[in-house]
């Protein structure tokens, strides 16, 4: 997802396909209204000619064979003539060594291939597979052009097919009514959720969150099924329903028979949840005789019926849509074209299973179990139904990319009900209070569960790929590197220091001395190409800190350089606070479909920033600023995360750069300040990432929990869709912000999420068997083909968040104590922080062994400084300057400080100014004794 993408690596999760694998059977003749391109025949096959990185078109008796010779390969065909005003079908049968996404173009003699004019389909790698794709109408004179996956090696095309593509008919949706009370009616309570069933008719209920009805069922749904090619509508309303309750459940059961004598038999169960505020339900439904059923309500939930209306305060659809304020579902905000429709989605794109509204400071939603068969429908307000509300439910057939248009209610293809074989779902209404979509997001990920982490690679194979990709991959040349590496180019190499510190990592780690030797001479050669005003910025990864100003030096001049940077960032700040986003002098103004002119996520990344710098440079009225340009975000508190990418995505489009930024931006005001308010900001900002998270696995394949989401919309508003397309270099710098966290909060999922989300990072990351690509990182990820694609980018995007998963301690820490005026800057971890009375203690833990250098600054006159239970004679130390109040320290090895300000050392007996031996020790065994645990926890 990065500036200049390249062809070869674009992919559009909204027309990813669900690849069909076929044997090798003839082609069978063309049926009427189909047009097949056999090109196993010479003539045929001579008509398509190379026109990009392909270097030679072999017709064959398996079909055309295209030999690939570089990144972005495409061939186009003849002209043919199709008819107009008919949606169609294209099948090609493929066989391809690399796999990955195929791309066909369609434009007429007027026009030329373009983004918007395009659908792609997964391929797997080696075997003979049949992928399709719907195509709009395209009349006379079409070309298409296909653009085969991979960068070399040979795809071989054995036919296109291309066929009229039938949709169904809706029917006209009978309104649903709001439910109307009745002594009969019977009530299950979990917490302030309440659910009242009337005791004769399916679908008849309502639901209230603390005493305020929220939501209602659909007692007028239909279901339709087919008889021959005729749609036959079948009204619930009439269904002879029985409700029975006992202390914990409601039994629904009901039945009806079709115009066709079938008898349908529904049964619902609710129950109270395993928490407050949860209902749990079980839904089925069975006829007795076979049906190929188009559509089936298994589980209908219309929040704001009869209540609140179509307004609503927020919105969520995990992995699809994240509205605020009376924001409509399925807009063009953030995505033009047919990916805009997301109202029955593929369900692949779904990252958590959660659909949300909020208003009047409660919730309401649904979170169910995924089954192929079951498709989610989110319409917000309710467009189909015209309820006047907004419409949630769980729907039958199920939802893949080719199963339905973009929109319908009702799929291309039917499926089959097996007599006396129930449809079900299992699922559960949540309702609380909460001003926004947040504390649902909590419920449904408690109920679900975080899955289990990926299979984990062992240390040292990551070590090996690591070092394979910082020594040879194809990111390096010479002692330079680029951002990201792809067959048509477009990175040159530059001079980096973040590299260095990540190979003095590998060299810690590595069983190989002579690996290690190596490692640690080409650092000294890299870093020898920087120049000494550049190590504290000069690196390719997405995450920086000063690490490498700490770990080479000059950390005084590194925070010399914050200081001014962080003066000048002030400047940029708005009135009110805020960043505002600036049209580009050429090219799309990406703010144009958001509400305002600035978002959290493009502000909270300068605050960050500014946080960090003002922290470094220790300037008491810098630090006061940056916190109040901190406290300047609390306006964007219970909001999408929006707008962090804005040099490709719209300014309005959902982000988790955005939850990234917002939560390491609170973070680092609580670690200078130790405001709990802040902390508690940033939970939340936190929880706003987790819906881009894969929380379950949305294919058998390795690759899917813990995948990352970047935005819920396009690149440029049309392609790529990134919905449903991990691009984990986004998720990598959330997770950083997680790995932060939890250190404060370790009590919450951060730590987990943190960990699965650099697991699937290392999972996505290329082989150590591909040399040139060993250990760099794929843009993004195909999940259906489970295939990576360009451009690979450099390992230093992984190295921060894989130390913290293999070796436990962070690169760099930082830590502020308010009544010392001290902030302290480690190459590891501060632990055991106390403050009290003007006195702060704490550990420092460095991350490697040998000479390092901490950082002091913000020490005023008479403050005192302890190591190790001994007083540092400050004035006799060479980096210290009193003017800025920083010191530069040497140390190696574990260290206990104690700092205390100039009031503290004035009030306090001499007999107390340092730790007794005793008091140490006591520590040490404790120490000890939490090393023990975490290292039978890496176990």
């Amino acid at each position: 997802m990065i500036v200049n993408l390249l062809r070869a690596w674009r992919v559009c999760a909204g027309a990813a396909l669900l690849v069909c694998l076929l044997g090798s059977q003839a082609l069978s003749a063309p049926a009427v209204g189909v047009t097949a391109m056999d090109l196993r025949e010479a003539t045929t096959a001579g008509a398509w000619k190379p026109a990009h990185d392909i270097s030679a078109l072999t017709p064959g008796p398996e079909g055309l064979a295209i030999a690939i010779s570089g990144g972005d390969p495409y061939m186009v065909g003849p002209a043919s003539d199709y008819p107009e005003g008919q949606p169609l079908w294209v099948t090609v049968r493929v066989r391809s060594e690399q796999g990955g996404d195929l791309q066909l173009f369609y434009y007429g003699e007027g026009s030329g291939p373009g983004e918007e004019r395009a659908v792609h389909m997964a391929v797997p790698p080696g075997v003979w597979a049949n992928v399709r794709a719907p195509l709009p109408p395209l009349g006379p004179s079409t070309h298409f052009r296909i653009d085969p996956p991979g960068d070399h090696g040979v795809c071989v095309i054995q036919s296109v097919t291309v066929e009229p593509r039938v949709l169904f008919a809706a029917p006209s949706w009978p309104k649903p009514l709001p439910f109307s009370v009745k002594p009969s009616d019977l009530t299950l309570r979990s917490g302030d959720l309440s659910l009242r069933h009337a005791s004769d008719r399916l679908g008849a209920w309502s639901a209230s969150v603390a005493a305020k009805p929220m939501a209602s069922g659909n007692s007028r749904a239909m279901l339709g099924y087919l008889i021959g090619e005729q749609i036959r509508w079948l009204d619930l309303t009439g269904a002879r329903a029985r409700v029975t309750a006992n202390k914990t459940n409601l039994i629904v059961t009901a039945t009806a028979v079709d115009a066709d004598g079938g008898k349908w038999s529904f049964r619902q169960i609710f129950s109270a949840g395993p928490r407050p505020g949860v209902i749990s339900v079980l839904s089925s439904v069975a006829v007795n005789v076979e049906r190929r059923v188009v559509f089936v309500p298994l589980f209908t939930l219309l929040p704001g019926l009869g209540t609140f209306g179509e307004q609503k305060g927020h919105a969520l659809f995990g992995g699809y849509e994240y509205l605020d304020r009376n924001e409509p579902s399925s807009s063009e905000a953030d995505i033009i074209g047919p990916g805009h429709f997301r109202l029955v989605p593929d369900t692949l794109g779904i990252t958590v299973p959660l659909m949300v509204v909020q208003a009047d400071d409660r919730y309401i939603g649904l979170t169910w179990n995924p089954a192929d068969q079951v498709a989610a429908l989110f319409d917000s307000p309710d467009r189909q139904l015209r309820s006047g509300a907004h419409l949630l439910a769980l729907i039958a057939p199920g939802a893949g990319a080719q199963t339905r248009a973009a929109g319908s209610l009702l799929p291309y293809d039917p499926l089959v009900m097996t007599p006396n074989q129930p449809l079900q779902v299992g699922a559960a209404l949540v309702g609380g209070r909460g001003a926004s979509v947040l504390p649902a997001i909590q419920v449904a990920t408690a109920l679900n569960r975080l899955p289990p982490l990926p299979t984990l690679m062992a240390r040292d194979d990551y070590v090996k790929a690591a070092t394979t990709a910082w020594l040879s991959s194809k990111v390096r040349d010479g002692v330079s590197y680029r951002h990201a590496y792809s067959p048509g180019g477009g990175w040159s190499a530059q001079p980096i220091a973040d590299g260095p510190l990540f190979m003095e990592w590998l060299a810690e780690f590595t069983r190989d001395p002579d690996e290690a030797h190596k490692l640690r001479l080409h650092a000294s050669a890299v870093l020898k190409a920087v120049s000494r005003a550049d190590v504290g910025s000069a690196g390719v990864g997405h995450v920086r800190s000063v690490a490498p100003a700490l770990l080479f030096g000059p950390i005084i001049e590194e925070a010399d350089r914050a200081d001014r940077a962080a003066r000048a960032l002030l400047s940029r700040f708005e009135p009110n606070g805020s960043i505002r986003y600036e049209k580009p002098a050429s090219g799309n103004d990406l703010g144009r479909t958001h509400f305002a002119r600035d978002a959290n996520g493009l502000t909270a990344q300068v605050v960050s920033v500014l946080l960090e710098d003002a922290a470094l440079s220790g300037d008491p009225g810098l630090i006061k600023s940056a916190i109040a340009r901190l406290h300047g975000l609390d306006r964007f508190a219970n909001s999408a995360p929006r707008g962090a990418q804005t040099w490709e995505v719209p300014l309005h489009t959902p982000d988790i750069l955005a939850s990234a930024y917002l939560t390491k931006a609170y973070t680092l005001g609580f670690e200078i300040t130790h405001d709990f308010k802040l902390l508690n900001q940033a939970s939340a900002w936190a929880w706003s990432g987790v819906p881009f998270v894969y929380l379950r696995n949305p294919t058998n394949g390795p690759v899917g929990p813990y995948a990352t989401i970047a935005v819920y919309g396009a690149t440029q508003w049309v392609a790529p869709n990134w919905m449903g397309l991990p691009v984990q270099w986004c998720g990598l710098v959330y997770a950083d912000a997680l790995y932060r966290l939890a250190l404060f909060v370790p009590t919450g999922p951060w730590r987990r999420i943190a960990d699965g989300i650099t697991v699937s990072g290392i999972q996505q990351s290329y082989p150590v068997s591909d040399p040139d690509l060993a250990g760099l990182l794929p843009d993004s990820f195909n999940l259906r083909a489970q295939t990576r694609n360009y451009p690979a980018i450099n390992p230093a995007s992984l190295a921060p968040e894989a130390a913290r998963l293999y070796g436990g301690l962070p690169f760099y820490s930082m830590r502020g104590f308010p009544t010392v005026g001290v902030v302290v800057h480690v190459p590891g971890l501060i632990d055991e922080v106390r403050e009290k009375g003007g006195v702060a203690t704490f550990d420092i833990r460095p991350w490697m062994s040998g000479r390092l250098t901490l950082m002091l600054s913000g020490l005023q006159k008479g403050t005192r400084v302890a190591v190790n239970g001994e007083t540092l004679d400050l004035s006799k130390e060479p980096t210290y300057d009193p003017k800025t109040g920083r010191a530069a320290l040497p140390f190696h090895g574990r260290l206990e400080f104690e700092i205390s300000s100039a009031t503290a050392v004035k009030a306090a007996p001499k007999a107390q100014r340092t730790k007794t031996e005793q008091e140490r020790e006591r520590e040490h065994e404790r120490e000890r004794e939490r090393e023990r645990e975490r290292e039978h926890d890496r176990k």
